[in-house]
């Protein structure tokens, strides 16, 4: 029986009670991060942090004394050993507005739950066929100031992941409210044309991923152009190869849009620079 952390407390998910996370069910109320394990050791947890306590604030919910790092750090650490993790897999933790109320809730403190479960894959690999997608035009992403942040409200991605199942695609695309392309149904995306990089920018809406920013560094490090620019439907026909960045599935390639055919060269060689940095840093966490 997996074993959860409510608010500090070791707990079986069974012992947790509706009306412990009753807002985050009733309104969606809150925020989560979902966090890669490899070799038993999260990675970017400084940057997941950084993002949530951002959402939190934008929210208005109230970080107290318990939500800090080094206590989440620990926690984590501690379901990882008490679940037997010791190569892949993932965490989740959901904060969410605790107490009760409607639209006005009677309190802005938090309630936080962490969950972990094992994975089949440890380091990050690439997909060996091209995913299928298309572009989701059914509901459009608003750009306001909670864009950038994974909040508990997700109806639009559960709606366009409902929409590339019944129309056998392996994604979609999803757009802003101004009809440029932003993101997939859970991954940044960018585009490569002449051997050069583009992406949106945050301003358009997408998420401000972790591992957006990751392929970004590396892009540049080793001496790759990088720019932020509206994307929209006509770059997608004229890139040479298009790829999707997830904290939590890494770098996947797109092999189809529509009739056009992508190469994956890209993907392969920022997933090895990928795992070669990870390697490298916990190599180095495990000397200190």
């Amino acid at each position: 029986m997996n074993k959860v952390c409510f608010n500090g407390e070791i707990l079986n998910v069974e012992d947790i009670e509706l009306n412990d996370v009753r807002r985050g069910f009733s309104f969606g109320d809150g925020a989560f991060e979902t966090i890669k394990i490899v070799n038993g050791i999260p990675l970017f947890l400084n940057y997941h942090y950084k993002r949530l306590s951002s959402a939190l604030k934008k929210l208005k919910i109230d970080e107290d004394q318990h939500f800090r790092l080094e206590e989440l750090k620990s926690n984590i650490f501690n379901l990882i050993e008490l679940n037997h993790i010791q190569e892949g897999g993932v965490v989740r933790l959901s904060v969410f507005r605790t107490g009760s109320g409607t639209y006005l809730p009677n309190s802005n403190k938090l309630s936080y739950i962490i969950e972990l479960k094992k994975s089949s894959s440890n380091l990050y690999q690439t997909n060996n066929k091209g995913l299928k997608i298309d572009v989701f035009n059914d509901l459009l992403k608003p750009i306001n100031f909670l864009s950038p942040y994974k909040v508990a409200n997700a109806q639009l991605y559960v709606l366009a992941s409902i929409y590339f199942k019944e129309h056998e695609l392996d994604d979609v695309l999803i757009k802003n409210s101004n009809d440029n392309i932003i993101e997939t149904t859970n991954s940044n995306f960018f585009i490569s044309s002449n051997g050069v990089l583009y992406t949106p920018p945050l301003s358009e809406g997408c998420v401000g991923g972790i591992m957006r920013m990751q392929v970004i560094n590396l892009a540049i490090s080793n001496g790759m152009l990088v720019y932020e620019n509206p994307i929209h439907i006509q770059h997608l026909l004229s890139a040479d190869e298009i790829i999707t960045t997830n904290a939590i599935y890494g770098i996947r390639w797109v092999g189809q849009y529509k009739d056009k055919r992508y190469y994956n060269s890209l993907a392969e060689k920022f997933t090895d620079l990928l795992n070669q940095e990870i390697l490298s840093y916990q190599k180095d966490l495990m000397e200190s």
